[in-house]
């Protein structure tokens, strides 16, 4: 399953980070899937903690960051798009 979700977010990193215009936004992108892919891990790690009635999603923490980023990367992508129309 984590293959699944790490291959579209290779490419959609790969995608976003060589889609920014100049260093800046280059970095920015990067700035930004690394900060979703953290939250997106501390949600999954704090989901793995889940007993009972909360449920448990055991080694949740690498699946919801590979989401996240995924998310993260999209919307970088499309941010690219965005700014180079304007």
């Amino acid at each position: 399953m984590d293959l699944i979700w790490l291959i579209p977010l290779t490419l959609g990193v790969i995608f976003a980070i060589s889609g920014g215009n100049g260093l800046k936004w280059k970095l920015l992108n990067f700035l930004i899937i690394v900060i979703c892919m953290a939250i997106g891990f501390g949600i999954g790690y704090a989901a793995g903690f889940g007993s009972q009635n909360l449920g448990r999603v055991p080694d949740g923490g690498w699946l919801f960051a590979m989401m996240f980023g995924l998310v993260a990367a999209l919307t970088c992508v499309q941010l690219n798009n965005w700014r180079s129309q304007n």
